[in-house]
């Protein structure tokens, strides 16, 4: 019995902060509690591209990998967690969800 009322505890709290597309919903107050501490100064590696407001509900800036010609650009997996890719200049993210040149 105790097993059954944790497990209702936990799948309560899971709904309360996924929404209907299975990612974690971004509550008005998100990036002032302690999710909003950012880095400052913030420098990428050569193989990512600063994005900014990229961070979990955009508040922060944050590193994303560069993502070339048909490479994919979207997260294959459904409440994967956010996709921290980006296709680089001259491409975009295709339907296909692949990087693809701009015509």
């Amino acid at each position: 019995m105790r097993s059954l009322i944790l497990a209702t505890i936990v799948l309560f709290a899971v709904y309360q902060t996924v929404d209907a597309d299975g990612l974690i919903a971004c509550h008005p107050n998100f990036c002032n509690d302690s999710h909003g501490k950012c880095t400052e100064n913030l420098v990428c590696s050569d193989s990512e591209i600063l994005v900014p407001k990229g961070s979990l509900c955009g508040c922060c800036d944050d590193c994303y990998r560069k993502l070339n010609e048909g490479e994919a650009c979207r997260s294959r997996f459904f409440g994967g967690g956010p996709f921290r890719g980006k296709c680089v200049d001259g491409l975009e993210c295709n339907a296909e969800g692949k990087c693809a040149k701009v015509y």
